[in-house]
């Protein structure tokens, strides 16, 4: 939290009716800069779950998730009984420039990641297929043949 935005007070503070506008400036910009870098200002655990995209078509499911910056040795994706789980973690880089500067506000996240998503039970889950370029990973989930029923003409006999 900022301490004050002005350095320095004159003798006669400024008002605007009954408010120091000193004060009010540091109150606005104070609440504006509420939780950019400091954990203290900002207490809840950051969670990240890939975004994803769900497509369906009379063949297939289509899966695609945002992972930018992660690497094809970084995810993991898993299918138990019905679920598949996308798995990953990006890890962190720190740059000798960053601990120079003394200061850096990221918003990126950093960390281990899972993602679970049931799938239908049309899926077709031995012919799941997964492929990973510039930062989307897109799985193809055949649907299994649908059944057509039998039809057959009966005969009417007359007795």
């Amino acid at each position: 939290m900022l301490h004050t935005l002005v350095p320095w007070r004159r003798a006669h503070p400024v008002r605007v009716g009954r408010v120091d506008l000193y004060d009010e400036l540091d109150r606005v910009f104070d609440s504006f800069w509420r939780g950019f870098g400091s954990p203290a200002a900002n207490p809840a655990p950051r969670v990240f779950a890939p975004r994803m995209d769900v497509t369906a078509t009379e063949t297939e499911y289509k899966v695609e998730a945002e992972l930018p910056g992660l690497e094809e040795k970084d995810i993991q994706i898993t299918l138990e009984n019905g679920v598949l789980t996308l798995t990953g973690e990006r890890k962190e880089e720190r740059e000798a420039q960053d601990e120079k500067r003394g200061f850096s506000h990221r918003e990126s996240f950093r960390g281990r990641f899972e993602r679970a998503l049931g799938l239908p039970e049309d899926a077709d889950e031995k012919g799941v297929t997964a492929r990973y370029k510039n930062g989307i990973l897109t799985l193809t989930i055949p649907k299994l043949p649908v059944a057509k029923p039998e039809v057959r003409t009966i005969p009417v006999e007359t007795s």
